[in-house]
């Protein structure tokens, strides 16, 4: 489906005809497995769904939020889920218990939950996505961090770590070169490094920690 199509139904007078719904899940369909993402022709289908109800499909709404998820720290799944009816949140329990671990950063817990998401399979780029999520999070919320908490919270390998770590312009310690050093403008200091407690934020937190060290 060319992105060309989408975008004149999507401005059309048929964005919200029920022949449009095929058309928009073939679409969705795609940004699975080319790993692109369409959040307004995402959130037309659901609205869809609100005005032809014998059309909804499970497996699309658990699709919709699993692109939506790899979207954080966007508000992206919360407009989604605004969407659905309650009726339907029990067949999109697995998807909304993942962004909940995501929300409150519990990295651990969500690799381990995504393990038993057999759906994620089926989304190209998810890994990546989340990844770029949580090396925010940490360049956010960590002066230094162990390097095998960094590698949980991450969930990669030791030679893609040190990928990342370089890539990212972060620095083993002198004194300890099993402490990684988050070298960010928010946390430039004279004084020794030192190894941070992990803080367990909800997404609101981190988003409001963003902001403020994009102004300072």
């Amino acid at each position: 489906m060319s992105c060309r199509v989408i975008e004149e139904l999507l401005d059309g007078d048929d964005r919200y005809e029920v022949a449009s719904v095929e058309v928009l899940e073939e679409h969705l369909k795609g940004q699975l497995e080319r790993g692109t993402y369409d959040l307004d022709a995402n959130l037309a289908i659901l609205k869809l769904y609100l005005l032809f109800p014998g059309e909804t499909k499970g497996d699309v709404l658990e699709a919709i939020l699993l692109k939506a998820l790899m979207a954080f720290p966007a508000a992206d799944f919360s407009l989604c889920m605004y969407q659905i009816p309650e009726k339907h949140h029990a067949s999109v329990a697995k998807v909304v218990e993942l962004a909940q671990q995501l929300e409150m950063a519990k990295f651990k817990n969500f690799w381990k939950l995504a393990a038993e998401t057999k759906r994620l399979s089926e989304v190209t780029g998810w890994q990546s996505a989340v990844i770029d999520f949580a090396v925010g999070v940490v360049a956010a919320t960590y002066r230094s961090i162990k390097v095998d908490e960094l590698a949980e919270i991450l969930n990669i390998s030791a030679g893609d770590l040190e990928k990342l770590i370089k890539e990212k312009g972060w620095s083993r310690s002198k004194e300890d070169k099993d402490v990684v050093v988050v070298s960010t403008e928010t946390f430039i200091s004279k004084k020794p490094v030192l190894v941070k407690e992990p803080m367990h934020m909800t997404l609101d937190q981190y988003r409001s920690m963003v902001t403020a060290s994009s102004a300072a």
